[in-house]
């Protein structure tokens, strides 16, 4: 039986939804990427700061003999020709296409989620409408079995009216299982025992909230085509700026210890000496590297702007495909509802006819009750499958996340662990 809405113990659609997402391991292993790309992203940042480095050599010392040179040195890069910037423009565009694939993650589980919430109602009402319709015929049945014991109609009245009790006993077995399917769904999202509640009687508007305007560039799709653009582009600005020499700032201090040490203080009367310079340094031959680095950057960028145009066509098209499924799902709700009360209608008269009148037999009042029946399962059929229609079309929209009270479920709520937010 469906569940009324004021049963304190069924499960609320948006909250159960929030506590899938809140408990899905996608989720956090998601965040967690998002954690480490902004890591890197500071790593990339580093470019930009000193170097100190520190160093002990051991051996042969020129003329000065065998012994030990304590170095400490500080390295601070001038100008690079932007190799540290498009190191960390690639690094910084991972992180944003990072946190688009943890939307992309958390519309997963709210997809999932839902569906599972839907189906299980769908067949919840299914069983109400079968057991409306199993009372229905049991009334044929015992009507026509009394008429059989007074001798007023045949005995295989009855039994006509039986073997259909039967064929609906069995869909509601059916229905029985596919609730059970749904509810182990259900179970790897909420866990057990929010699993094995009821669900409450509907999502209420919370499905209907999608936008009438909708920029596809929001998406979290495209949010990821285009940071995987930004990555490409990245990369084939580093390749380019390896060509050209890095210029630094270098300073060293040396301290000589050992008999080379003894040597060098007799010679000059100290065993530290200092030195500054201006580094140019490039890789003047690597095989062609670079070369081909750049080539394979190029071609990585055709690709990601190939794959941005197919990303934004795809958004276009599920969006007016959604929303044209859903008008026509609205549409038909409206004829099925018309048509069970006109059947409705029609099986009072027949069941008049039949006790009155004798003019109708048992086929036509079991033929009317499976008609009703039939088209009550349409109506409740249709009803749901409009429920999923809103739900893709929430998630096409990119407005699921809003609907379900989610707006900071993304990488914004966890700036302190990741650095960064949409």
């Amino acid at each position: 039986m469906p569940v009324q809405p004021d049963d304190a113990h069924a499960l609320d659609w948006a909250a159960t939804v929030r506590n899938a997402v809140a408990r899905y391991p996608a989720i956090a292993g998601a965040r967690a990427s998002i954690a480490q790309q902004s890591s890197l992203v500071d790593a990339a940042r580093a470019g930009y700061l000193p170097r100190v480095q520190a160093e002990v050599t051991s051996g042969q010392q020129g003329e000065f003999g065998t012994g030990q040179v304590a170095s400490i040195g500080l390295s601070q890069m001038l100008y690079d020709f932007g190799k540290t910037r498009s190191a960390v423009a690639r690094e910084r565009a991972a992180e944003r296409r990072e946190q688009a694939e943890l939307l992309v993650a958390i519309d997963g589980v709210i997809e999932q989620t839902c569906q599972a919430l839907i189906e299980i109602h769908r067949y919840d009402s299914l069983l109400d409408a079968l057991g409306d319709q199993m009372a229905a015929l049991a009334r044929v049945e015992e009507i026509t079995r009394l008429r059989a014991e007074a001798g007023a109609a045949t005995r295989s009245d009855p039994l006509q009216a039986r073997a259909r009790m039967e064929a609906v006993e069995a869909k509601r077995a059916a229905s029985r299982a596919q609730i059970d399917q749904w509810r182990s769904r259900l179970e790897s999202y909420v866990g057990a025992e929010d699993a094995a509640r009821p669900v409450s009687a509907g999502p209420g508007d919370v499905l209907s909230r999608a936008p009438g305007s909708v920029d596809v560039d929001d998406l979290p799709t495209l949010q990821a085509a285009r940071a995987t653009r930004a990555e490409a582009e990245a990369l084939l600005r580093n390749a380019r700026a390896r060509r050209y020499p890095t210029i630094s700032l270098e300073a060293n201090a040396n301290h000589r210890l050992g008999t080379a040490g003894d040597r060098y203080e007799d010679l000059y009367g100290r065993r530290t000496y200092n030195n500054a310079l201006v580094a140019v340094r490039s890789d003047l031959y690597q095989g062609g590297a670079v070369t081909a680095q750049a080539r394979a950057s190029a071609s990585a960028l055709e690709v990601a702007d190939e794959l941005l145009r197919t990303e934004r066509l795809l958004a276009l098209d599920t969006l007016r495909s959604q929303r044209r499924v859903r008008d026509g799902l609205l549409e038909r709700i409206s004829l099925f509802e018309q048509r069970v009360g006109s059947i409705v209608e029609t099986r009072e008269l027949y069941w008049d006819q039949y006790l009155t009148l004798g003019t109708r037999n048992v086929l036509d009042l079991l033929n009317a009750e499976q008609e009703i029946g039939q088209s009550t399962e349409d109506l409740v059929n249709a009803r749901h499958d409009l429920w999923r229609a809103q739900l893709d079309l929430l998630l096409a929209s990119g407005s699921a996340r809003a609907a379900f009270g989610l707006d900071s479920a993304g990488p914004d709520d966890r700036a302190d662990a990741t650095g960064a937010g949409l």
